[in-house]
């Protein structure tokens, strides 16, 4: 793709995702050609803000010579629609087809390769709790890129083109990528949870206690960036404080926060070990 030309898109998928991508693509001047969904329902209402076509997966007219199309659905979506659309008789030697799963390869659009596209896999290092319309969501952030020569040098100009940063991923790197993601994001937010199940215990709300930690989290991350993970660490493991541990137990247990109790028992197993590697 050259760096003048926007080539159509064709998002399929109206989830979180799908709406990002396409809300940050239009505000940049990329045409969307058509917006597709199983049932067609999501993707009326956003081909409608974004001024494309939409419908059905299943019954859309036929897509475009040359374009981009994005497989922006569930993991376990992404091999049923594959399915659907290399059965189409569409020419995609001139297409780039991506789908935005974290974990899987571009390996998964082989039957769309086959038949002539360059395909790739176009991952969004960021959280989408819900669907929503703003076009900024996709700026400031790394956007990790897999796939064939053609695929990867379009989609490092599309995350430039939306304000984020792209950083290119080989095939077999992209699960341990996506674990690492997940701790990153939805283990810290179970970790979160835990941290408001003990402030509802003192009588804190839930607002209340994350604004208390806040700074505490924050710091952590700027120490861990500056030094690093291990240097960083601090507490009762790194100071070697045993009583404190135990005390720690006794309470949630006496509190009957055992969910947290167990995890607190791993946590503090893998912390030891983190701690072990410092060095003094």
């Amino acid at each position: 793709m050259r760096r003048s030309q926007k080539l159509p898109v064709t998002i399929i998928g109206a989830g979180a995702v799908g709406t990002a991508l396409a809300f940050a693509l239009w505000k940049k001047k990329y045409p969307i050609h058509a917006i597709l969904s199983k049932t067609g329902k999501s993707a009326k209402i956003l081909g409608e803000s974004v001024h494309a076509s939409f419908g059905r997966l299943r019954s859309a007219k036929h897509f475009g010579i040359e374009e981009m199309i994005f497989i922006a659905v569930s993991d376990d979506e992404i091999k049923n629609v594959v399915r659907i659309v290399s059965r189409r008789s569409e020419d995609f030697s001139r297409s780039i087809i991506y789908h935005t799963s974290g974990t899987f390869s571009s390996a998964l659009l082989l039957s769309l390769k086959q038949k002539g596209a360059a395909v790739g896999s176009f991952h969004p290092l960021q959280t989408f709790p819900q669907s929503g319309n703003n076009p900024e969501r996709l700026r400031n952030i790394w956007i990790g890129v897999e796939g064939d020569k053609k695929a990867v040098a379009a989609g490092k100009r599309i995350a430039y083109d939306c304000g984020s940063t792209p950083f290119v991923l080989s095939s077999e790197h992209k699960a341990l990528y996506h674990i690492a993601a997940v701790f990153s994001s939805n283990y810290f937010v179970t970790l979160l949870s835990m941290v408001e199940d003990l402030g509802k215990q003192i009588h804190l709300s839930r607002r209340k206690t994350l604004t208390i930690v806040e700074p505490l989290i924050l710091q952590s991350l700027e120490n861990a960036k500056k030094y690093s993970a291990t240097s960083a660490l601090t507490g009762p493991i790194a100071r070697g404080d045993i009583q404190t541990l135990k005390r720690h137990r006794i309470a949630l247990e006496k509190a009957g926060l055992r969910h947290i109790s167990r995890v607190y028992t791993a946590l503090a197993k893998e912390t030891s070990r983190l701690a072990s590697k410092k060095v003094p």
